[in-house]
């Protein structure tokens, strides 16, 4: 990382954009080199494919082409399998369809590939006729396995002008990466751990086990999401880009429309710009928009995984969000509502989304709900240990916005040491979205 900042810091114009686009096919193909031969496929697919658009008179056909054709390796890798074991459940014939490796962040910049042609073909962006800027674009390393997914008509000035970053830009980046490391590494994979002993066995873990494992999985895959999110900003920005925030302090919100808005708030967007408002979004009758508000959660439930928990966390918000736009936002009566209790409702119901979302279901809510006990005395003993840790997340996700304070800066050296110091001891710890 330190030879690609520095390299790209001091290259000359000309060279910058092939070598960033170098060293970001060394970093993905470095996990599994054919993986490279998916995302050169979707390069030249809709880089090559945009080119003959603007020459070609068939051209709404191309374009249909060019959008099944970027999508084809997502289907695959992500859902052949999933698709093949619904129909032998249905109908019990074997396709003989098993899910291959799902190839890291996949999802991510297929949705880019889309994203820019559809920005094209609207008039939103110009065509990108050299393939090293549109590789970059879509390969650029720091937010390429997990996101934020970024709009080609938002980076498109960027990519153009590429301009040589500031030694103030990079500071600034490398201390927001050095966050988003420290939510990783100090947050998250703590509460990924206590998480995972309380998921093995719920009959040990009872009530107050499972209540606190799925309140420790909430705070766990927001900060490891949004410190990734916090990384690739930092990186990008150590780089000279701009990258749209991803996060918002999502358990601030008072309502889930403003959930929604405010967490993983690129993928919100992309599905709202080029799935949700072409359906009709919220211009046409509340019977149609329900419907619209059903197919973009349907589809955001099977962008996250190739499941039935996914396909019924989606259908789980679609209805909550349909009953909350019909009945309770602008209403009087929920306005009086304390800002307290709002949040609380807000926060109940998003963390029973992510029991849903965990693929635990049945076994989680029973436990939940009492059935199992109320906690086996060495769970009883873990929760109280990671109490500390918890109130501290609970403290970071809900409290009013810290102020900025310049001196914080020299907490970034800090904060990667102990992040380095965590690193050797626990040993490695995926991002929770790479699996998607």
């Amino acid at each position: 990382m330190p030879c690609v900042l520095l390299g790209y810091r001091f290259a000359p114009a000309k060279v910058r954009m092939p070598f960033l686009l170098a060293a970001s096919l060394l970093f993905y193909g470095w996990g599994s080199p054919a993986w490279l031969l998916l995302l050169l496929w979707c390069v030249l697919v809709s880089w090559g494919g945009m080119l003959l658009v603007s020459r070609c008179r068939f051209r709404r056909t191309l374009l249909v082409l060019i959008i099944i054709l970027d999508l084809l390796p997502l289907f695959w890798f992500k859902y052949a399998g999933f698709f093949s074991s619904t129909i032998k459940d249905l109908t019990g014939w074997d396709t003989g369809l098993r899910s291959p490796v799902l190839p890291a962040g996949i999802s991510f910049f297929t949705f880019q590939a889309l994203s820019y042609v559809i920005d094209v073909w609207r008039g939103n962006a110009r065509i990108q006729r050299s393939p090293v800027v549109f590789g970059v674009y879509l390969s650029l390393f720091p937010q390429l396995v997990a996101g934020p997914i970024i709009r080609y008509s938002d980076l498109e000035a960027q990519l153009i002008e590429h301009r040589r970053p500031t030694w103030e830009q990079m500071r600034q980046g490398l201390c927001r990466f050095s966050v988003g490391l420290a939510k990783k590494v100090l947050l998250a994979d703590a509460l990924g751990r206590f998480w995972g002993q309380v998921n093995a066995d719920f009959s040990q873990a009872g009530a107050l086990g499972a209540w606190l494992g799925l309140i420790a999985f909430s705070f766990q895959i927001y900060f490891d999401f949004s410190g990734y999110s916090d990384m690739a900003i930092g990186l990008g920005k150590a780089l000279g880009f701009e990258f749209t925030e991803n996060f918002n302090h999502p358990y601030r919100a008072d309502s889930l429309t403003g959930f929604w808005r405010r967490w993983h708030i690129s993928l919100t967007t992309w599905f709202t710009e080029y799935v949700y408002i072409p359906l009709g979004g919220n211009r046409c009758r509340p019977f149609r928009r329900d419907l619209n508000l059903i197919v973009v959660w349907a589809l955001t439930g099977l962008w996250h995984g190739a499941g039935w928990h996914f396909v019924l966390w989606g259908a789980y918000f679609a209805l909550l969000l349909i009953l909350e736009k019909r009945f309770v936002l602008r209403r009087p009566w929920a306005e009086r509502i304390p800002r307290l209790l709002r949040h609380a409702v807000t926060y109940l119901l998003v963390l029973l989304g992510w029991g849903l979302f965990s693929g635990f279901g049945a076994p989680l809510f029973s436990a939940m709900a009492g059935r199992l006990g109320a906690a086996s005395p060495q769970v009883a003993l873990m929760c109280t240990a990671y109490a500390p840790l918890l109130l501290l997340c609970a403290l970071i996700s809900f409290l009013p916005r810290l102020p900025d304070v310049k001196a914080w800066r020299f907490a970034a050296p800090i904060l990667v040491l102990l992040c380095i110091a965590a690193l050797v001891t626990q040993g490695y710890a995926p991002f929770v979205y790479f699996q998607f």
